[in-house]
C-alpha cells in the first residue's frame, strides 16, 4: 500500500484574544503511520489537533484533508467526522448517566423499525472489545467505570466507524502499562489498515515505542520534525525544552524530623484493609499499586473522603478522626487529586480564586471583606514559582493546558502551606521541562520539613523522588523498600503479590 498525504497543515496560524496559539505550522500526516506530536504544556499541540478536526477555526493557513483543500469558514467537527476524522480527547467527553454501550453508539443507533435494536448494538459491542481485548461491562452507567475503562470507552467510540485519521490526545495519561501496551498492539493494527494516527504524549518514551515520526512544537512555534529513529530521547528532550535537561531527579532529603503522619491498621470497605505506614518531616514516602490497588482510595480515606472502617490516623502524635476534607485542610493536610478537572479545581472559577481558595481565610479584612489585592499577589507568587503559562489570573481555568491547570492544583495547596501532601500522579498530563519543575517541588517541600506521600504509576518517578515506597496489591499492603532496594525488581515483584 503506497502512502498518501492523509493531513496536511500549511502555516497554520490560530489566535485567541491576547494570545497567539499557534504561529504558522507546517503539519504532515501520512497513511499507515503513527505521528508523535509533542511540546511543552501551552506548545500548541491540542489546539493544533483541534484546527484539524474543526473545533477551532485557524485564523491563517490552508488545510487539506486527503488532499482536498478545506474551505475553513465552513469547516465543523461534523464535517471532518464525514471525512473520516475521529479523536479521543484528552479530558473525558462521555455522558456519565449512560452505559458504556449507550456512549459508544450515541447519536448511531441501530434501529429495527422505531425501536433501538440493541440486541444488535450488544453484538458490535462486544466485538470492539474482543478487537481491543478489553473486558469491561458495557452495560454499566460510565460513572460506574473506574478511569482506564472510561478512556477505552473513548477509544471504542472512536474506531467504530473505521476512521482515516486517528488523534489520541494523551490518551494514555491514565493507563497502567498493560493497558499501554495493549493501546500499542491496536495502534499497530490500525496502521496496517492504512490509518493515519497522531500521537499527542508527554510520556517520550512512548514516543520511541509507538511512533514513527515527530513533530515538536514550543510556544505555538513548529521547531522541527522527523523520523523517530533518526533522533534519541535527549536530542528530544532538547528540541521540546530548548535546553538539555540534566540529573532530572533533585538529591534526596535525608534530614528528617519526627513522624508527622502515622496510619495503622486501617480499613475500608472493598478498597484496602490493615494499611500501615508513616512519614516523617522532611520525608518523601512512596506508594506503589496496580490499577485497582487502593492507593487513590487510600489517600482520600486520609483526607476524610472516603469512609474508614477500622483503624487509625495519628498527626504529629495525636489520634485524629477526619470527618471531611474541610477538617483534613483546616489540620494542615493538602491533596493533589488524580482527577484535577473534576476534584482539584472549580471549573466555573479563574485562576486567583482557584489558586487562593483554600487559604482564602488568610485574605479577610476584619473577617468579613477578602482583600483581592493581596490575594491576587500571592496568587501570582505561587503560580510563577511553577512557571505557569497564562494571560491573566481572572483567565478561567478552562482555557489552560492540562498541565497548566495541573500547576494550580500543586500552587494552591503550596499556598496554604500543609505540613502533609498527598500526591496523587501529580505530573500525569505535564510535559517533562513541567515535571521537573514539580520533582524540584517536592525536593522543596521535603527541605521545608514537610511529610510527602507520592502516588504514582511510573517507577521511575518513585524511584527518583522517594525515600521509602510502599507497595499495595488488591487492597493489601505488600511491603516496604529503602534505600538500595527501591528498584524496579523489588517493587514489580510486590506489585504482582509476590513477596
Amino acid at each position: 500500500m503506497s502512502a498518501e498525504k492523509l493531513i496536511e497543515l500549511k502555516n497554520c496560524t490560530m489566535d485567541f484574544p491576547g494570545v497567539r496559539a499557534l504561529d504558522h505550522v507546517d503539519f504532515t500526516l501520512i497513511s499507515g503511520e503513527c505521528h508523535g506530536l509533542v511540546g511543552e504544556n501551552g506548545a500548541g499541540k491540542s489546539t493544533l489537533s483541534k484546527c484539524i478536526i474543526g473545533d477551532n477555526h485557524m485564523t491563517e493557513g490552508e488545510l487539506f484533508v486527503l488532499g482536498k483543500k478545506i474551505s475553513i469558514p465552513n469547516y465543523s467537527v461534523r464535517e471532518s467526522q464525514k471525512l473520516g476524522i475521529a479523536i479521543v480527547h484528552q479530558e473525558f467527553q462521555l455522558m456519565n448517566d449512560l452505559s458504556g454501550l449507550e456512549n459508544i453508539f450515541l447519536g448511531r443507533y441501530e434501529t429495527k423499525g422505531v425501536f433501538v435494536d440493541w440486541k444488535a448494538l450488544e453484538k458490535r459491542g462486544n466485538e470492539i472489545m474482543e478487537f481491543l481485548e478489553c473486558d469491561i461491562d458495557l452495560s454499566l452507567p460510565v460513572k460506574r467505570l473506574r478511569t482506564a475503562e472510561k478512556q477505552i470507552v473513548q477509544l471504542a467510540k472512536a474506531i467504530l466507524d473505521n476512521p482515516k485519521v486517528l488523534i489520541l490526545d494523551e490518551l494514555t495519561a491514565v493507563l497502567q502499562e498493560r493497558d499501554i501496551k495493549n493501546i500499542f498492539r491496536i495502534i499497530n493494527l490500525l496502521k496496517a489498515k492504512g490509518m493515519g494516527i497522531i500521537y499527542i504524549s508527554h510520556r517520550l518514551d512512548e514516543i520511541f515505542q509507538c511512533c514513527d515520526s515527530y513533530t515538536v512544537l514550543c510556544d505555538g512555534k513548529y521547531i522541527n520534525s522527523g523520523l523517530v529513529k533518526d533522533i534519541d530521547k535527549n536530542e528530544l528532550i532538547k528540541m521540546i525544552i530548548g535546553r538539555e535537561l540534566k540529573n532530572v531527579y533533585p538529591p534526596k532529603e535525608t534530614n528528617f524530623g519526627e513522624t508527622i503522619l502515622e496510619v495503622r491498621n486501617l480499613t475500608a470497605p472493598k478498597a484496602f484493609k490493615n494499611i500501615s505506614f508513616d512519614v516523617k518531616a522532611g520525608e518523601v514516602v512512596g506508594i506503589a499499586g496496580l490499577l485497582g490497588a487502593g492507593k487513590t482510595e487510600l489517600l482520600h480515606a486520609i483526607m476524610g473522603n472516603h469512609k474508614i472502617e477500622s483503624g487509625q490516623i495519628i498527626y504529629k502524635g495525636k489520634e485524629v478522626h477526619i470527618k471531611n476534607p474541610r477538617e483534613a485542610v483546616k489540620l494542615g493536610f493538602g491533596i493533589v487529586p488524580d482527577e484535577r478537572r473534576m476534584l482539584g479545581l472549580n471549573m466555573q472559577f479563574d485562576i486567583k480564586d482557584n489558586t487562593t481558595l483554600p487559604s482564602i481565610d488568610n485574605f479577610t479584612k476584619h473577617r468579613i471583606f477578602i482583600d483581592h489585592e493581596k490575594a491576587a499577589k500571592a496568587a501570582f507568587d505561587e503560580n510563577e514559582k511553577l512557571n505557569l503559562k497564562y494571560t491573566s489570573l481572572w483567565d478561567s481555568v478552562k482555557k489552560l493546558s492540562g498541565g497548566n491547570q495541573q500547576k494550580i492544583v500543586v500552587a494552591k495547596w503550596m499556598l496554604r502551606n500543609c505540613d502533609v501532601f498527598l500526591l496523587d500522579e501529580p505530573t500525569r498530563g505535564i510535559d517533562i521541562g513541567a515535571k521537573f519543575e514539580i520533582y524540584t517541588l517536592i525536593h522543596d517541600l521535603a527541605e521545608q520539613g514537610k511529610a510527602v506521600v507520592l502516588v504514582s504509576p511510573e517507577l521511575d518517578e518513585l524511584i527518583g523522588l522517594c525515600n521509602r515506597v510502599y507497595i499495595m496489591f488488591e487492597g493489601n499492603m505488600m511491603g516496604m523498600v529503602q534505600g538500595k532496594d527501591i528498584n524496579q525488581e523489588t517493587i514489580i515483584t510486590n506489585l504482582l503479590g509476590e513477596k
